[in-house]
């Protein structure tokens, strides 16, 4: 790159080269990029808990899917394009780890947390009840499909008593986390707004909504 040179007007002497100036991110920036950070963080520890083989407790049986609920708060706290594409990077985490490489964690947590972007957007407040039913909604969903695609259509003996014995079990497993979840990143969240507060009207389109 060619140097740009400066002359002064007076003298028509050369000043030297004029050195570029890195612009400091903006809060909106910081705001954007502390929260990614520490939501792929989130998803990464999850990721890790759920899939590694006795890294979390299981009880009698039932596994707890760390990645459903917290994919439903992120999704509630984000909204649109950012919320689907850390929870579509969840679900291929997911897929990655599972023992059927077939896109079906990808799928649904794409199309789970585009629902929660669209009722967040314009039906439901968020609060944490609204977390609690939402939790349970996409939990219980996932649970059902993914005992009807590699289950109930494959033929696996003794389906319907798989589906009370163990699927059921670790959807409740799973929703015991969504509340604590919720106030996790909703502290965070809050915490983010006042260290990197938006411009004015940034902040009272955010206060109508």
């Amino acid at each position: 790159m060619k140097e740009r040179i400066t002359f002064d007007s007076r003298t028509r002497q050369q000043t030297g080269p004029v050195k570029r100036q890195r612009r400091p991110l903006s809060n909106e920036q910081k705001h954007k990029l502390w929260t990614n950070v520490v939501f792929v963080a989130l998803i990464l520890l999850c990721h890790l808990l759920q899939n590694t083989p006795h890294m979390f407790p299981t009880i009698m049986g039932a596994h707890c899917f760390l990645l459903l609920p917290l994919t439903v708060c992120i999704a509630m706290f984000l909204h649109n394009l950012p919320a689907t594409m850390l929870c579509l990077f969840a679900g291929t985490l997911w897929d990655v780890s599972a023992a059927h490489l077939d896109g079906f964690n990808a799928i649904f947590f794409l199309l789970s947390s585009t629902g929660v972007c669209l009722l967040m957007n314009y039906l439901m407040r968020n609060n944490l009840w609204t977390a609690n039913i939402l939790g349970a909604l996409v939990i219980l969903l996932y649970v059902t499909l993914h005992w009807l695609c590699f289950v109930v259509f494959r033929g696996v003996d003794q389906g319907a008593v798989t589906y009370f014995t163990y699927y059921l079990p670790s959807a409740l497993y799973s929703f015991a986390f969504t509340p604590l979840f919720y106030v996790i990143l909703r502290r965070f969240m809050r915490y983010i707004r006042e260290r990197y507060p938006k411009s004015s009207m940034a902040r009272g389109f955010a206060e109508l909504r």
